[in-house]
């Protein structure tokens, strides 16, 4: 019965992890309708999701560290509670600067969210599936690119793009109810001083599996921030069809998560985390060709999507491995840094569409993969090494 609760929890985080990443991705999915909306150019809507990643990276780090004391059950609840204000502001946003502020108020809460989500799952679950339970919280942020994501893209074709917001902050206030009443206090790791949890870092395996996480998403970034303007140049393709695309891409990363977190509880990080990697540098080149066609497009959004998300859960499972005593430092230190390769990865690409081509940014989204690849086989060597020496 205990057990039945417990993965009823999860699965209400995985649904917090749902909403805050569908904030922070339909922007994507509905830039230019923004740039148009707002009169601002399109690599400046960019930034939109630039300024985002910044704030999320914030919440992620420095107020999970600044709440390390406080009971974190409150700290959870508080962060959704934010998160929905956020929401509402977008929804009253009518000038770009505001929209700007908006996304400040949702990305920090939302980071703050979902490092104390993630660590709360692996917590509550048994040993040997706690893998699958930080997979399944980052399914609901997978599962907003599969519903979240294409559906609000979609309906901004039909609707005032403000009102997306709008129901996203009334989904989570539902959300907010539901956690207020069923999710459990968990004893927390015992707090580090700040100074404690900076030098945590200074392990060089983790180090290495941390610059993993900027690189990779950093190239997968630079291609789904623009991925509208993208499809709408290169493939013809119109905000429906944009919509489906996103739908497949989605889909495809709903089950790289979910294959992710099977994946590295039954063969381990090493296998899962490089043999994604490595698809997802090919998919990336191949996209260089493939976008100017629809069927082509489809077939390598599909692979993309499940080789980028399988490395997901497999990589937060390996870092907390090097370091399960501060499990929700290293959570927050990894999913700080993740934004910081978005904030790259978006801004770079507007300086790519601004001064190049915008069928120029999966190649190049290519080769920063490929640094991750490099970066964590480094991080597999250091710790190969620790251990044969223990």
């Amino acid at each position: 019965m205990k057990n039945n609760i417990n993965q009823f929890i999860i699965i209400l985080l995985a649904l917090g992890a749902f909403v805050t990443g569908t904030s922070e991705f339909v922007v994507s999915g509905i830039l230019e309708i923004i740039s148009f909306d707002l009169d601002v150019s399109i690599s400046m809507a960019g930034q939109l999701i630039t300024i985002y990643s910044l704030s999320y990276a914030i919440g992620a780090l420095v107020l999970v560290m600044v709440t390390s004391r406080l009971d974190r059950k409150k700290v959870l609840l508080y962060a959704i509670f934010i998160f929905i204000l956020g929401n509402l502001v977008a929804f009253f946003s009518y000038h770009f600067l505001l929209l700007m502020l908006s996304r400040v108020i949702m990305a920090m809460s939302g980071g703050l969210y979902i490092v104390v989500a993630t660590n709360y799952a692996a917590q509550i679950a048994a040993p040997e599936k706690r893998g699958s339970a930080m997979a399944t919280v980052i399914t609901g942020f997978t599962v907003s690119l599969v519903l979240g994501v294409p559906i609000g893209t979609f309906l901004a074709g039909y609707l005032d793009w403000n009102y997306i917001f709008l129901i996203i902050a009334l989904g989570t206030a539902v959300l907010f109810i539901l956690l207020l009443k069923l999710v459990p206090d968990i004893q927390a790791n015992p707090s580090l001083p700040f100074k404690q949890q900076l030098e945590v870092i200074k392990d060089r395996r983790l180090l290495s599996g941390l610059t993993t996480t900027i690189f990779w998403i950093l190239g997968y970034t630079m291609v789904f921030a623009y991925i509208s303007p993208l499809l709408s140049n290169s493939t013809g393709f119109s905000i429906e069809m944009i919509s489906i695309a996103l739908f497949v891409l989605g889909t495809f990363a709903f089950i790289g998560s979910r294959f992710g977190g099977y994946a590295v509880d039954k063969w381990g990080p090493d296998r899962t985390i490089s043999l994604s990697l490595i698809i997802h540098i090919i998919a990336l080149l191949v996209l260089t060709f493939t976008q100017f066609s629809a069927t082509g497009v489809f077939i390598t959004l599909a692979v993309w999507g499940i080789a980028t998300w399988t490395t997901t859960p497999a990589k937060q499972f390996y870092l907390i491995s090097l370091k399960p005593e501060s499990s929700e430092t290293v959570l927050s230190f990894n999913t700080a840094l993740m934004n910081v390769g978005m904030m790259l990865g978006s801004a770079l690409g507007g300086i790519i569409i601004e001064y190049t081509n915008v069928v120029n940014l999966s190649w190049i989204g290519g080769l920063f993969v490929l640094l991750a690849f490099i970066s964590i086989r480094y991080s597999f060597y250091l710790n190969s090494r620790k251990n044969e020496n223990k």
